[in-house]
């Protein structure tokens, strides 16, 4: 069994398992209770008092720090959860690379505030040995996984447009969406984006934007609005044919290319499958996340869905996209 700490005991941290309507573990406390046999919380860090009391009411036993140096220094875990805001992750990171106890390291996402900050928490890691999954939860879930699995299969033929919409809040949620593309489509060879401050949110770039391929398909970021009308879908058009998801719904529909029947020389679509996979309410991505984090604190070279390298692939196309929307 390993002995795990978490920093941050907000939503990310333990909070979010708190909300209404959750039926499957959110959180990186939750994650590890519900694998119970392979993590034991033996320490939690917050300097905020609500936090803190709340996490001392879901785990009495655990003692709570007020920051990630005196939590690491007393308990000495072999697992450190970071679920700080994201301009704090780089110092956690390496307050917890410096415990000689830890064998590896489950962060939250964006990795970091500025893509020097990510390459430095990336090459910390490595140069110490210590493996860290990145919580980019999408990857993890069925929905998205089949979707990767059938536009490289062929099933659509060769990709020719790749859209992927999502609110806005580039670093919060935009994030994901830009990982969700490089899960699906790879990475981009140009990008050209478009600021849009009417769709700022605490602060955070609102922008959309378009990638080039170098397999010659291009690829759409689209901003849907604000954060709280959550829209989450993707579509992929190939040669021969066409895959929406929608994940509100957990539902993907495949449609092929065939004759059309008025228009000579002209081709449309029809139904070809549906399918309705297990949602975020059903399955843990969390849980999914832990369960690796396990296997790489014995294994440094176990797989990893979401490693700090790739996250550090998507903290440049987080970083690019910012800059030509002119974000600085």
């Amino acid at each position: 069994m390993l002995t795990a700490a978490v920093i941050g005991l907000g939503k990310a941290g333990s909070r979010f398992d708190e909300e209404p309507g959750r039926t499957a573990p959110w959180s990186h406390t939750g994650a590890y209770l519900a694998l119970a046999d392979r993590f034991r919380i033996i320490g939690a860090a917050d300097p905020d008092r609500a936090n803190a009391e709340r996490y001392r009411q879901r785990c009495p036993e655990v003692p709570i720090y007020l920051d990630a140096a005196a939590l690491l220094a007393a308990v000495k875990p072999e697992v450190v959860s970071i679920c700080t805001p994201a301009a704090c992750h780089r110092a956690d990171l390496e307050a917890a690379l410096t415990c000689p106890s830890v064998k590896a390291v489950w962060c939250e996402k964006p990795l970091a505030t500025s893509y020097a900050d990510a390459e430095a928490m990336v090459s910390a890691a490595r140069q110490r040995g210590v493996p860290m999954v990145v919580t980019y939860n999408r990857r993890w879930l069925p929905l998205w996984r089949r979707m990767r699995e059938l536009i490289h299969n062929g099933t659509i033929g060769d990709l020719v447009c790749l859209r992927v919409a999502a609110p806005s809040r580039l670093y919060s949620i935009g994030s994901h969406a830009l990982d969700l593309m490089r899960f699906l489509a790879g990475d981009p060879q140009s990008i050209t984006s478009l600021a849009l401050p009417q769709f700022e949110e605490t602060g955070e770039p609102a922008a959309a934007a378009m990638f080039t391929y170098p397999s010659g398909a291009y690829g759409i970021l689209q901003v849907t609005g604000f954060r709280a009308q959550l829209v989450i879908e993707a579509e992929a058009i190939g040669r021969r044919g066409r895959l929406t998801v929608r994940e509100d719904s957990s539902r993907l529909t495949i449609e092929r290319f065939g004759r059309h029947p008025e228009y000579e020389g002209y081709q449309r679509l029809a139904a070809a499958g549906e399918g309705r996979y297990a949602s975020m309410a059903q399955v843990s991505v969390f849980v999914a996340a832990a369960a690796e984090l396990a296997e790489l604190a014995g294994d440094p070279n176990a797989p990893c869905t979401s490693d700090g390298v790739s996250a550090l692939a998507t903290q440049a196309l987080i970083q690019a996209v910012a800059a030509t929307a002119g974000y600085g």
